[in-house]
């Protein structure tokens, strides 16, 4: 290979470099947070996932049943006097069972600005019928442990667009706190113990799986919260499930 060619490659190397940069340097928090790098699923390997539906018709975010009664989601995915139905037992995004809600019960201390406190718990108005297809998810007591491999569901966008027809997971790995913090350090985003972050290159949940479950071994660890407005380029993150986890059985049992 000669001197030119070596150049030329160079220089192609170094405008590659440049544009990945760019789009590092450009990132910008994003509340809702499909899935990236992942695969297809049948909805009786996720029996518990559902989707929360606005104005009653079209997926809007991710969701987990809980209880015969009651659906968990994130609070950023509520917004004020619109309506909103639950779908579950379906792994079309079209398809499934419409239930419709009695009440939405937002953390009390959830920020908007920060997203701390991301979680909603929704009672609807009739009990689930559990089955292959429906049936809930136990809330994990113990808090994520870095490096382990936990999965994300939904039915977001993906590389090839806005949302996915069918339902989706990937695996990821869940970050140490500290890279976690740091990662969004330079956003001026504040990583609060109700946080953590998981995912990979390629591997991460995106728009419109908000509000879904994060979950290992059977048991939902994490819920969607926020990430970057370039999907599967930087960790998302997810509300931690344990030291919420008295406030939605509690939020339960009052709502009965």
């Amino acid at each position: 290979m000669d001197t030119r060619n070596l150049i030329f490659l160079f220089l192609n190397f170094a405008l590659l470099y440049s544009l990945v940069q760019c789009i590092y340097d450009t990132e910008a928090v994003s509340e809702n947070v499909g899935i990236y790098g992942g695969h297809e699923i049948r909805i009786t390997e996720a029996p518990y996932m559902a989707s929360l539906r606005l104005d009653g018709k079209e997926h809007f975010c991710g969701a987990s049943i809980i209880h015969e009664k009651f659906i968990l989601t994130a609070a950023h995915c509520i917004a004020p006097q619109r309506h909103y139905t639950v779908s579950v037992g379906t792994d079309d995004v079209n398809g499934g069972k419409i239930y419709e809600i009695e009440k939405m019960i937002v953390h009390e201390n959830y920020d908007r600005t920060t997203q701390d406190y991301d979680v909603c718990v929704i009672k609807l108005k009739g009990a689930l019928e559990f089955g292959d297809s429906v049936n809930k998810i136990e809330l994990a007591g113990r808090s994520p442990v870095s490096g382990r491999m936990v999965e994300v569901t939904g039915w977001g966008k993906t590389p090839y667009g806005p949302l996915s027809d069918q339902l989706m997971q990937v695996s990821i790995p869940i970050l140490p706190s500290r890279v976690c913090r740091q990662t969004y350090l330079r956003f001026k985003h504040v990583i609060t113990p109700r946080m953590f972050c998981a995912g990979d290159v390629g591997m991460d949940s995106c728009e419109a799986d908000s509000g879904g479950p994060l979950t290992f071994k059977n048991k939902q660890i994490g819920i969607v919260s926020f990430g970057l407005s370039v999907c599967g380029v930087k960790p998302g993150v997810y509300t931690k499930i344990k030291p919420l986890k008295s406030w939605i059985l509690n939020t339960i049992e009052t709502n009965l």
